[in-house]
């Protein structure tokens, strides 16, 4: 298991950062991807959005959805046919199709969706947050009320205490 996980998974050298635990947990946690799955995670294996940790492979089955792949776009021409075949509303004839360059509409795309290509397709990122296995720090909690309350009468007891008048004389006489 030198640097693959899977004959068509690359780890891109992260292994070298993983213990033997860890890359027989990857290596587990890949095999049970199904293929289209391992076919997506190939592709982002080959981009600059590569998973570099043994964690990202663990919670990748439950964030497949960060990464759309599409196996037919190859060129930025088919790309631009995509594009414009999602943004026209019009039918286009034969001559049509003929007399448009569809890679400026490809190049456009490309910059709109952050995608690249790899050998499995066109892969771009979606908007969808990563959801990790283990829970995330809490931000502050916020008091419930019942807390408040108490904390408020506590700060009004404080507050009445330091405001109670002494016995005796509080000022000299004159």
């Amino acid at each position: 298991m030198a640097d693959k996980v899977t004959p068509d998974i690359s780890l891109g050298g992260s292994e070298q950062n993983m213990n033997r635990e860890e890359l027989a947990a990857v290596s587990k946690a890949v095999a049970a991807l199904s293929q289209e799955d391992r076919d997506l995670l190939a592709a982002v294996q080959e981009s600059p959005f590569r998973l570099t940790t043994a964690e990202q492979f663990l919670e990748f089955e439950k964030n497949v959805d960060c990464f759309v792949l599409e196996p037919d776009v190859k060129t930025l021409e088919d790309l631009g046919w995509e594009y414009l075949d999602e943004k026209l509303t019009i039918h286009l004839t034969d001559d049509l199709r003929a007399a448009i360059d569809s890679t400026p509409f490809g190049r456009r795309a490309l910059e709109e969706d952050r995608g690249c290509f790899t050998s499995r397709g066109y892969l771009f990122p979606t908007d969808d947050a990563w959801q990790h296995d283990r829970p995330q720090a809490k931000e502050d909690r916020k008091p419930s009320i019942k807390e408040r309350l108490e904390q408020s009468k506590q700060e009004f007891r404080n507050k009445n205490k330091a405001q109670a008048p002494h016995k005796g004389k509080s000022e000299p006489e004159l």
